[in-house]
């Protein structure tokens, strides 16, 4: 388990992954921290946003101006590459339609009702 972070450094490391993690949300203070740590723990949080967007663009910039999925994608196929889910889902769809039987209904004497002769 990590520990609270307890160096003005550590606080900054602290923002430095916060804003990485989320490069386009608005931090709040983590903690009751004096004016130093709190303006360095923010500075870090602005510097890993930062980072994070400019990765993206580059990323962004590798595949021809188009981000790549966050999600594996089967591909390429004649519409170009699909999410891995949509490709499961269609195998599962036609494999339901191979594989899907009823069970045989089987009559059983023990459960027939019984009705007493005239």
């Amino acid at each position: 388990m990590a520990s609270t972070p307890t160096a003005p450094t550590d606080w900054y490391l602290a923002g430095l992954i916060f804003g990485w993690e989320a490069p386009q949300c608005t931090a709040e203070a983590p903690a009751p921290l004096n004016d130093e740590t709190l303006k360095l723990y923010f500075t870090g949080v602005e510097d890993g946003g930062n980072a994070r967007l400019d990765f993206e663009e580059k990323k962004a910039e590798e595949y021809g101006g188009e981000p790549p999925s966050k999600y594996p994608t089967i591909g390429p196929v004649p519409n170009g590459s699909i999410p891995l889910d949509d490709a499961l889902r269609e195998q599962r769809e036609i494999l339901e339609g191979l594989f899907h039987e009823h069970e045989p209904h089987i009559e059983i004497p023990e459960y027939e009702t019984w009705y007493p002769a005239f």
